[in-house]
Protein backbone atom coordinates (compact mmCIF):
# COMPACT_ATOMS: atom_id res chain seq x y z
CA UNK A 1 0.00 0.00 0.00
CA UNK A 2 1.12 3.62 -0.46
CA UNK A 3 2.27 5.74 2.47
CA UNK A 4 -0.28 8.45 2.60
CA UNK A 5 1.98 10.90 2.46
CA UNK A 6 3.57 10.13 -1.09
CA UNK A 7 -0.04 9.52 -2.42
CA UNK A 8 -0.84 12.87 -1.33
CA UNK A 9 2.16 14.14 -3.24
CA UNK A 10 1.36 12.32 -5.98
CA UNK A 11 -2.07 13.74 -6.44
CA UNK A 12 -0.73 16.97 -6.03
CA UNK A 13 1.98 16.03 -9.43
CA UNK A 14 -0.84 14.13 -11.69
CA UNK A 15 -3.97 15.13 -10.36
CA UNK A 16 -6.54 13.16 -8.65
CA UNK A 17 -8.11 11.83 -11.93
CA UNK A 18 -4.96 10.45 -13.56
CA UNK A 19 -3.75 7.94 -10.35
CA UNK A 20 -5.26 4.28 -9.39
CA UNK A 21 -4.36 2.50 -5.83
CA UNK A 22 -7.40 0.28 -5.57
CA UNK A 23 -5.84 -3.13 -5.99
CA UNK A 24 -8.60 -4.65 -7.85
CA UNK A 25 -8.40 -1.69 -10.61
CA UNK A 26 -4.44 -2.61 -10.50
CA UNK A 27 -4.70 -5.88 -11.40
CA UNK A 28 -4.69 -6.13 -15.20
CA UNK A 29 -2.12 -3.47 -15.18
CA UNK A 30 -0.15 -5.90 -12.67
CA UNK A 31 -0.16 -8.99 -14.80
CA UNK A 32 1.58 -9.49 -17.97
CA UNK A 33 0.12 -10.71 -20.95
CA UNK A 34 0.66 -14.27 -20.86
CA UNK A 35 0.34 -14.32 -16.98
CA UNK A 36 3.85 -15.63 -15.83
CA UNK A 37 4.13 -12.32 -13.65
CA UNK A 38 1.87 -11.08 -11.92
CA UNK A 39 3.45 -8.91 -8.33
CA UNK A 40 1.41 -6.22 -6.70
CA UNK A 41 2.13 -2.70 -7.42
CA UNK A 42 1.84 0.10 -5.09
CA UNK A 43 0.33 2.17 -7.66
CA UNK A 44 -0.53 3.52 -11.41
CA UNK A 45 0.50 7.23 -12.57
CA UNK A 46 -0.81 8.40 -15.44
CA UNK A 47 1.27 11.97 -17.02
CA UNK A 48 -0.19 13.68 -19.72
CA UNK A 49 2.94 15.00 -20.69
CA UNK A 50 6.77 14.97 -20.68
CA UNK A 51 6.65 18.09 -17.96
CA UNK A 52 4.52 16.31 -15.67
CA UNK A 53 6.30 12.78 -16.31
CA UNK A 54 9.99 14.66 -15.62
CA UNK A 55 8.29 15.88 -11.93
CA UNK A 56 7.27 12.53 -11.79
CA UNK A 57 11.09 10.39 -12.09
CA UNK A 58 12.21 13.74 -9.78
CA UNK A 59 10.01 13.27 -7.04
CA UNK A 60 10.60 9.42 -7.11
CA UNK A 61 14.81 9.93 -7.81
CA UNK A 62 13.90 12.12 -4.40
CA UNK A 63 12.32 9.18 -2.49
CA UNK A 64 13.99 6.19 -4.14
CA UNK A 65 11.02 5.04 -5.35
CA UNK A 66 11.13 2.44 -8.63
CA UNK A 67 9.15 3.11 -11.38
CA UNK A 68 7.90 0.28 -13.97
CA UNK A 69 7.54 2.21 -17.51
CA UNK A 70 4.42 0.63 -19.35
CA UNK A 71 2.67 1.13 -22.33
CA UNK A 72 -0.13 -1.22 -23.76
CA UNK A 73 1.32 -3.94 -21.67
CA UNK A 74 1.85 -6.39 -24.33
CA UNK A 75 5.43 -7.29 -23.93
CA UNK A 76 5.87 -11.47 -23.95
CA UNK A 77 8.83 -11.28 -21.52
CA UNK A 78 7.86 -9.43 -18.79
CA UNK A 79 9.24 -6.39 -19.02
CA UNK A 80 6.40 -3.77 -18.50
CA UNK A 81 5.12 -4.94 -15.24
CA UNK A 82 6.84 -4.97 -11.53
CA UNK A 83 9.44 -7.08 -10.45
CA UNK A 84 9.10 -6.96 -7.08
CA UNK A 85 5.99 -6.98 -4.75
CA UNK A 86 4.53 -3.62 -3.13
CA UNK A 87 7.71 -1.67 -4.06
CA UNK A 88 7.31 -0.06 -7.97
CA UNK A 89 4.86 2.31 -9.22
CA UNK A 90 3.98 2.27 -12.94
CA UNK A 91 3.95 5.02 -14.85
CA UNK A 92 1.59 4.13 -17.99
CA UNK A 93 1.68 6.66 -21.41
CA UNK A 94 -1.35 5.80 -22.46
CA UNK A 95 -2.59 9.89 -22.46
CA UNK A 96 0.64 11.11 -23.47
CA UNK A 97 -0.63 9.60 -26.98
CA UNK A 98 -0.79 12.47 -29.34
CA UNK A 99 0.37 13.14 -32.93
CA UNK A 100 2.29 16.51 -32.74
CA UNK A 101 3.58 17.23 -35.64
CA UNK A 102 3.74 15.81 -39.85
CA UNK A 103 6.79 16.88 -41.82
CA UNK A 104 6.15 15.96 -45.04
CA UNK A 105 8.47 17.76 -46.61
CA UNK A 106 11.27 15.60 -44.77
CA UNK A 107 9.69 12.63 -44.09
CA UNK A 108 9.01 12.35 -40.63
CA UNK A 109 6.46 12.35 -37.76
CA UNK A 110 6.76 13.76 -33.87
CA UNK A 111 4.48 11.74 -31.39
CA UNK A 112 4.19 10.99 -28.00
CA UNK A 113 5.54 7.68 -26.46
CA UNK A 114 2.11 6.57 -25.23
CA UNK A 115 0.77 6.68 -29.51
CA UNK A 116 -1.10 3.80 -30.04
CA UNK A 117 0.96 2.30 -33.08
CA UNK A 118 -2.03 1.25 -35.43
CA UNK A 119 -4.06 4.95 -34.68
CA UNK A 120 -0.65 6.52 -35.92
CA UNK A 121 -0.65 4.16 -39.08
CA UNK A 122 -3.67 4.53 -39.92
CA UNK A 123 -3.75 8.83 -40.06
CA UNK A 124 -0.82 8.54 -41.88
CA UNK A 125 -2.77 6.43 -44.24
CA UNK A 126 -4.71 9.58 -44.28
CA UNK A 127 -2.13 11.76 -45.40
CA UNK A 128 -0.79 9.04 -48.33
CA UNK A 129 1.91 8.06 -45.84
CA UNK A 130 3.17 5.26 -44.24
CA UNK A 131 4.71 3.92 -41.19
CA UNK A 132 6.01 0.49 -41.68
CA UNK A 133 6.41 -1.34 -38.85
CA UNK A 134 3.77 -4.02 -38.33
CA UNK A 135 2.83 -6.39 -35.30
CA UNK A 136 0.28 -8.47 -34.07
CA UNK A 137 -0.49 -6.08 -31.19
CA UNK A 138 -0.83 -3.02 -33.20
CA UNK A 139 -3.84 -2.34 -32.39
CA UNK A 140 -2.83 -1.93 -28.33
CA UNK A 141 1.08 -1.52 -28.67
CA UNK A 142 2.59 2.18 -28.28
CA UNK A 143 5.45 3.37 -29.78
CA UNK A 144 7.50 4.61 -26.53
CA UNK A 145 7.09 0.44 -26.34
CA UNK A 146 7.98 -0.61 -29.79
CA UNK A 147 11.29 1.51 -29.18
CA UNK A 148 12.11 0.21 -25.97
CA UNK A 149 12.20 -3.36 -27.30
CA UNK A 150 13.16 -2.69 -30.91
CA UNK A 151 9.95 -3.99 -31.65
CA UNK A 152 9.97 -5.88 -35.62
CA UNK A 153 7.35 -7.65 -36.98
CA UNK A 154 6.43 -9.02 -40.32
CA UNK A 155 7.73 -5.70 -42.12
CA UNK A 156 11.48 -6.12 -40.70
CA UNK A 157 12.61 -8.01 -44.18
CA UNK A 158 12.48 -4.45 -46.10
CA UNK A 159 12.15 -1.56 -43.68
CA UNK A 160 14.22 -3.09 -40.47
CA UNK A 161 13.41 -2.93 -36.82
CA UNK A 162 12.49 -0.17 -34.56
CA UNK A 163 15.67 1.58 -34.56
CA UNK A 164 15.75 1.66 -37.94
CA UNK A 165 12.74 3.79 -38.39
CA UNK A 166 13.81 6.29 -35.12
CA UNK A 167 15.64 10.26 -36.11
CA UNK A 168 15.35 11.45 -32.95
CA UNK A 169 13.81 10.91 -29.58
CA UNK A 170 13.61 12.52 -26.06
CA UNK A 171 13.82 10.71 -22.99
CA UNK A 172 13.58 11.43 -18.96
CA UNK A 173 16.64 9.62 -16.89
CA UNK A 174 16.33 8.26 -13.84
CA UNK A 175 17.83 11.46 -11.78
CA UNK A 176 14.84 13.28 -13.77
CA UNK A 177 16.95 15.13 -16.41
CA UNK A 178 14.93 15.91 -19.90
CA UNK A 179 17.42 14.67 -22.61
CA UNK A 180 16.61 15.87 -26.07
CA UNK A 181 17.74 14.55 -29.42
CA UNK A 182 14.75 15.67 -32.17
CA UNK A 183 16.50 16.79 -34.97
CA UNK A 184 14.95 16.18 -38.57
CA UNK A 185 18.10 15.49 -39.83
CA UNK A 186 18.82 11.91 -40.71
CA UNK A 187 22.76 12.16 -41.72
CA UNK A 188 23.35 13.53 -37.84
CA UNK A 189 27.32 12.11 -36.29
CA UNK A 190 27.15 15.12 -33.63
CA UNK A 191 28.61 12.66 -31.20
CA UNK A 192 27.15 9.42 -29.31
CA UNK A 193 23.58 8.76 -30.98
CA UNK A 194 21.11 8.67 -28.02
CA UNK A 195 18.50 6.91 -29.84
CA UNK A 196 20.26 3.93 -30.53
CA UNK A 197 21.30 3.26 -26.57
CA UNK A 198 17.75 3.56 -25.63
CA UNK A 199 16.32 1.30 -28.21
CA UNK A 200 16.07 -2.28 -26.96
CA UNK A 201 16.96 -0.97 -23.19
CA UNK A 202 13.75 -1.80 -21.95
CA UNK A 203 12.85 1.26 -19.84
CA UNK A 204 15.56 0.80 -17.83
CA UNK A 205 17.92 3.89 -18.85
CA UNK A 206 15.29 6.29 -18.89
CA UNK A 207 11.06 7.08 -19.64
CA UNK A 208 10.85 7.51 -23.48
CA UNK A 209 8.49 10.52 -23.93
CA UNK A 210 9.09 11.55 -27.64
CA UNK A 211 9.91 10.53 -30.91
CA UNK A 212 10.40 11.54 -34.54
CA UNK A 213 10.00 8.77 -36.54
CA UNK A 214 10.70 7.97 -40.30
CA UNK A 215 7.92 7.76 -42.78
CA UNK A 216 7.47 7.13 -46.09
CA UNK A 217 5.55 7.69 -49.37
CA UNK A 218 2.56 5.45 -49.18
CA UNK A 219 3.12 2.60 -51.52
CA UNK A 220 0.40 2.64 -54.54
CA UNK A 221 -0.95 -0.70 -53.97
CA UNK A 222 0.34 -3.86 -52.13
CA UNK A 223 0.45 -7.60 -53.73
CA UNK A 224 0.10 -10.05 -51.77
CA UNK A 225 -0.34 -14.30 -52.56
CA UNK A 226 -0.09 -17.12 -50.59
CA UNK A 227 2.09 -20.13 -51.30
CA UNK A 228 2.62 -24.02 -49.95
CA UNK A 229 5.27 -26.14 -49.70
CA UNK A 230 5.99 -29.62 -48.96
CA UNK A 231 8.62 -29.22 -46.12
CA UNK A 232 10.98 -26.15 -45.10
CA UNK A 233 13.78 -26.65 -47.14
CA UNK A 234 11.78 -25.80 -50.14
CA UNK A 235 10.64 -22.48 -48.40
CA UNK A 236 13.73 -21.45 -47.73
CA UNK A 237 14.89 -22.52 -51.58
CA UNK A 238 11.98 -20.54 -52.86
CA UNK A 239 11.86 -17.80 -50.31
CA UNK A 240 15.69 -16.82 -51.48
CA UNK A 241 14.34 -17.14 -55.87
CA UNK A 242 11.50 -14.50 -54.67
CA UNK A 243 13.85 -12.26 -53.42
CA UNK A 244 16.31 -12.54 -56.06
CA UNK A 245 13.43 -11.54 -58.16
CA UNK A 246 11.77 -8.93 -56.28
CA UNK A 247 14.40 -7.26 -53.80
CA UNK A 248 13.34 -3.82 -54.03
CA UNK A 249 9.43 -4.64 -53.10
CA UNK A 250 9.60 -7.66 -51.25
CA UNK A 251 8.09 -6.61 -47.53
CA UNK A 252 7.27 -9.43 -45.73
CA UNK A 253 7.46 -13.01 -46.09
CA UNK A 254 5.93 -15.01 -42.92
CA UNK A 255 6.20 -18.80 -42.25
CA UNK A 256 3.03 -20.87 -41.45
CA UNK A 257 3.11 -24.24 -40.46
CA UNK A 258 -0.15 -26.14 -41.24
CA UNK A 259 -1.30 -26.13 -37.64
CA UNK A 260 -1.90 -22.27 -37.39
CA UNK A 261 -4.95 -23.21 -39.89
CA UNK A 262 -6.37 -25.49 -36.98
CA UNK A 263 -5.16 -23.23 -34.17
CA UNK A 264 -7.16 -20.83 -35.83
CA UNK A 265 -10.29 -22.75 -36.88
CA UNK A 266 -10.61 -24.69 -33.43
CA UNK A 267 -10.54 -21.21 -31.88
CA UNK A 268 -13.32 -19.21 -33.82
CA UNK A 269 -10.62 -16.98 -35.35
CA UNK A 270 -10.97 -18.88 -38.83
CA UNK A 271 -14.15 -20.48 -40.88
CA UNK A 272 -12.10 -22.70 -42.81
CA UNK A 273 -8.98 -23.74 -44.29
CA UNK A 274 -7.43 -21.18 -47.39
CA UNK A 275 -5.86 -24.31 -49.16
CA UNK A 276 -8.03 -27.40 -50.50
CA UNK A 277 -4.78 -30.18 -50.23
CA UNK A 278 -2.91 -29.67 -46.65
CA UNK A 279 0.77 -29.33 -47.18
CA UNK A 280 3.15 -28.71 -43.92
CA UNK A 281 4.08 -25.07 -44.68
CA UNK A 282 3.25 -22.46 -46.35
CA UNK A 283 4.02 -18.75 -46.89
CA UNK A 284 2.50 -15.64 -46.97
CA UNK A 285 4.44 -12.74 -49.24
CA UNK A 286 3.54 -9.30 -49.22
CA UNK A 287 5.56 -6.59 -52.09
CA UNK A 288 5.13 -3.31 -52.01
CA UNK A 289 4.39 -1.28 -55.36
CA UNK A 290 4.91 1.69 -56.52
CA UNK A 291 3.16 0.75 -59.68
CA UNK A 292 -0.13 -0.11 -61.60
CA UNK A 293 -1.29 -3.68 -59.76
CA UNK A 294 -2.53 -5.28 -62.57
CA UNK A 295 0.37 -4.53 -65.11
CA UNK A 296 2.88 -6.07 -62.21
CA UNK A 297 0.61 -8.98 -61.63
CA UNK A 298 0.43 -9.77 -65.27
CA UNK A 299 4.58 -9.71 -65.07
CA UNK A 300 4.45 -11.81 -62.54
CA UNK A 301 2.11 -14.59 -63.61
CA UNK A 302 4.70 -14.18 -66.88
CA UNK A 303 7.99 -14.88 -64.75
CA UNK A 304 6.20 -17.80 -61.99
CA UNK A 305 8.07 -20.12 -63.68
CA UNK A 306 11.71 -18.62 -62.71
CA UNK A 307 10.03 -19.57 -58.59
CA UNK A 308 7.50 -22.27 -59.41
CA UNK A 309 9.56 -25.26 -58.77
CA UNK A 310 8.99 -25.24 -54.97
CA UNK A 311 5.85 -24.41 -54.56
CA UNK A 312 2.69 -26.50 -54.64
CA UNK A 313 0.13 -24.51 -54.86
CA UNK A 314 -0.90 -20.69 -54.64
CA UNK A 315 -3.71 -18.50 -53.83
CA UNK A 316 -3.44 -14.43 -55.03
CA UNK A 317 -6.19 -13.15 -53.87
CA UNK A 318 -8.31 -11.18 -56.33
CA UNK A 319 -9.93 -8.45 -54.11
CA UNK A 320 -8.71 -6.07 -51.27
CA UNK A 321 -10.79 -8.07 -48.86
CA UNK A 322 -9.29 -11.72 -49.49
CA UNK A 323 -5.86 -10.33 -49.06
CA UNK A 324 -7.29 -8.28 -46.03
CA UNK A 325 -8.52 -11.87 -44.71
CA UNK A 326 -5.32 -13.81 -45.07
CA UNK A 327 -3.20 -10.69 -43.24
CA UNK A 328 -5.74 -10.89 -40.37
CA UNK A 329 -5.47 -14.76 -39.95
CA UNK A 330 -1.91 -14.09 -39.68
CA UNK A 331 -2.46 -11.24 -37.22
CA UNK A 332 -4.97 -13.51 -35.73
CA UNK A 333 -2.68 -16.14 -34.94
CA UNK A 334 -1.02 -15.33 -31.83
CA UNK A 335 -4.13 -14.67 -29.57
CA UNK A 336 -5.31 -18.02 -31.21
CA UNK A 337 -1.89 -19.25 -30.15
CA UNK A 338 -2.55 -18.14 -26.71
CA UNK A 339 -6.27 -20.05 -26.00
CA UNK A 340 -4.85 -23.52 -26.25
CA UNK A 341 -3.76 -23.10 -22.89
CA UNK A 342 -0.19 -24.24 -21.91
CA UNK A 343 2.34 -23.15 -24.39
CA UNK A 344 5.58 -22.23 -24.71
CA UNK A 345 7.05 -19.38 -26.61
CA UNK A 346 10.41 -19.27 -28.58
CA UNK A 347 11.60 -15.48 -29.75
CA UNK A 348 14.55 -16.44 -31.91
CA UNK A 349 16.77 -15.58 -34.98
CA UNK A 350 18.23 -18.78 -37.30
CA UNK A 351 20.54 -18.13 -40.17
CA UNK A 352 18.66 -18.93 -43.18
CA UNK A 353 21.14 -21.39 -44.26
CA UNK A 354 21.11 -23.29 -41.15
CA UNK A 355 17.50 -23.11 -40.56
CA UNK A 356 16.33 -26.70 -41.57
CA UNK A 357 18.81 -28.77 -39.76
CA UNK A 358 18.06 -26.43 -36.57
CA UNK A 359 14.14 -27.38 -37.19
CA UNK A 360 15.56 -31.11 -37.54
CA UNK A 361 17.58 -31.27 -34.34
CA UNK A 362 15.56 -29.33 -32.23
CA UNK A 363 12.48 -31.50 -33.16
CA UNK A 364 13.89 -34.65 -31.95
CA UNK A 365 15.45 -33.66 -29.02
CA UNK A 366 11.77 -31.62 -27.15
CA UNK A 367 10.25 -34.99 -28.03
CA UNK A 368 12.47 -36.55 -25.37
CA UNK A 369 11.89 -34.43 -22.92
CA UNK A 370 8.37 -34.82 -23.90
CA UNK A 371 6.68 -37.11 -26.58
CA UNK A 372 2.99 -34.80 -26.04
CA UNK A 373 4.46 -31.65 -27.22
CA UNK A 374 3.18 -30.04 -30.30
CA UNK A 375 5.76 -28.16 -31.91
CA UNK A 376 4.25 -25.17 -33.32
CA UNK A 377 7.25 -22.69 -35.34
CA UNK A 378 6.27 -19.74 -37.46
CA UNK A 379 7.00 -16.27 -37.77
CA UNK A 380 9.64 -13.80 -40.16
CA UNK A 381 11.18 -16.51 -42.12
CA UNK A 382 12.72 -13.39 -44.65
CA UNK A 383 15.28 -12.25 -41.44
CA UNK A 384 15.29 -15.66 -39.67
CA UNK A 385 13.17 -14.44 -36.78
CA UNK A 386 11.34 -17.30 -35.99
CA UNK A 387 8.63 -18.21 -33.07
CA UNK A 388 9.79 -21.08 -32.17
CA UNK A 389 6.48 -22.50 -29.86
CA UNK A 390 4.78 -25.35 -29.19
CA UNK A 391 1.67 -26.38 -26.95
CA UNK A 392 2.17 -28.25 -24.19
CA UNK A 393 -0.06 -31.57 -22.60
CA UNK A 394 -2.97 -29.96 -20.82
CA UNK A 395 -2.73 -33.05 -17.93
CA UNK A 396 0.61 -31.18 -16.68
CA UNK A 397 0.21 -29.32 -13.25
CA UNK A 398 1.79 -26.13 -12.98
CA UNK A 399 4.97 -26.96 -11.55
CA UNK A 400 5.57 -29.70 -14.03
CA UNK A 401 4.40 -27.31 -16.53
CA UNK A 402 7.55 -24.73 -15.22
CA UNK A 403 9.58 -27.11 -14.78
CA UNK A 404 9.01 -28.61 -18.16
CA UNK A 405 9.58 -25.00 -19.57
CA UNK A 406 12.63 -24.14 -17.60
CA UNK A 407 14.15 -27.09 -19.71
CA UNK A 408 12.91 -26.53 -23.32
CA UNK A 409 14.32 -22.46 -22.91
CA UNK A 410 17.51 -23.80 -21.55
CA UNK A 411 17.85 -26.47 -24.27
CA UNK A 412 16.64 -24.20 -27.07
CA UNK A 413 18.70 -21.15 -26.13
CA UNK A 414 21.97 -23.30 -26.21
CA UNK A 415 21.11 -24.52 -29.49
CA UNK A 416 20.19 -21.21 -31.33
CA UNK A 417 23.80 -19.82 -29.70
CA UNK A 418 25.53 -23.18 -31.53
CA UNK A 419 23.74 -22.76 -34.61
CA UNK A 420 25.15 -18.85 -34.38
CA UNK A 421 21.29 -17.61 -34.12
CA UNK A 422 19.89 -15.26 -31.29
CA UNK A 423 17.91 -15.92 -28.18
CA UNK A 424 16.12 -12.78 -28.35
CA UNK A 425 15.20 -12.11 -31.60
CA UNK A 426 12.48 -9.15 -30.94
CA UNK A 427 10.75 -9.31 -27.80
CA UNK A 428 13.86 -8.41 -25.66
CA UNK A 429 15.08 -9.81 -22.30
CA UNK A 430 12.45 -8.67 -19.61
CA UNK A 431 12.36 -10.95 -16.48
CA UNK A 432 12.56 -14.35 -18.90
CA UNK A 433 15.21 -14.33 -20.21
CA UNK A 434 17.61 -12.43 -17.75
CA UNK A 435 19.92 -15.96 -17.04
CA UNK A 436 20.64 -16.92 -20.82
CA UNK A 437 21.61 -13.14 -21.33
CA UNK A 438 24.06 -13.32 -18.48
CA UNK A 439 25.23 -16.64 -20.11
CA UNK A 440 25.08 -15.49 -23.49
CA UNK A 441 27.15 -12.41 -22.99
CA UNK A 442 30.04 -11.41 -21.90
CA UNK A 443 31.42 -10.86 -18.82
CA UNK A 444 32.34 -7.31 -20.26
CA UNK A 445 29.80 -6.33 -21.86
CA UNK A 446 27.49 -7.02 -19.23
CA UNK A 447 30.06 -4.78 -16.74
CA UNK A 448 29.85 -1.88 -19.05
CA UNK A 449 25.56 -2.51 -19.77
CA UNK A 450 25.93 -2.02 -16.01
CA UNK A 451 27.50 0.68 -16.24
CA UNK A 452 25.66 3.01 -18.62
CA UNK A 453 22.47 2.20 -16.27
CA UNK A 454 24.34 3.97 -13.58
CA UNK A 455 24.88 6.69 -15.75
CA UNK A 456 21.50 6.82 -16.82
CA UNK A 457 19.78 5.85 -13.51
CA UNK A 458 22.08 6.37 -10.58
CA UNK A 459 19.51 5.04 -7.86
CA UNK A 460 17.97 2.34 -9.73
CA UNK A 461 14.50 3.56 -9.92
CA UNK A 462 13.67 2.21 -14.03
CA UNK A 463 12.28 -0.51 -14.03
CA UNK A 464 14.70 -2.55 -11.48
CA UNK A 465 14.95 -6.41 -12.40
CA UNK A 466 14.87 -6.37 -15.94
CA UNK A 467 17.74 -7.61 -18.62
CA UNK A 468 19.94 -7.83 -15.59
CA UNK A 469 19.96 -7.61 -11.73
CA UNK A 470 21.73 -4.39 -10.29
Amino acid sequence: MMNKKILEDFISIVGFKNIIVNSKDLEKYNRDWRGFYNNKSLGILFPENSEILQKITKYCFEKSIKIVPQGGNTSLTGAAVPTYDNQEIIINFSKMNKILEIDKSNLTVLVESGLILSDLKNYLDTENLYFPIDLSSSGSCMIGGNIATNAGGINALKYGSMKDNIIGIEIVTGDGKILSSLSKMKKNNKGYDLKSIICNSEGTLGLISKALLKIYPKPTDNFTFFASYNDLGSCIKSFNEIRSLYYDKLESAELIPNLSFEVCIRNNFLKEHFFNNKMPFYVIYRLNLYENKDAFQNNFEKNFHFISNNIVDIIIPNSIEKENKIWQFRDNLVEAYKMEGKIITNDISIPLNKMETFFDTAGKEIKKLNSKIILHPFGHIGDGNIHYNMILPSTNSNESHENLRDQIYYYINNLVEEFGGSFSAEHGIGQIKKKSLLKFKSKNEINLMKSLKKVFDPRNILNPGKIFDV
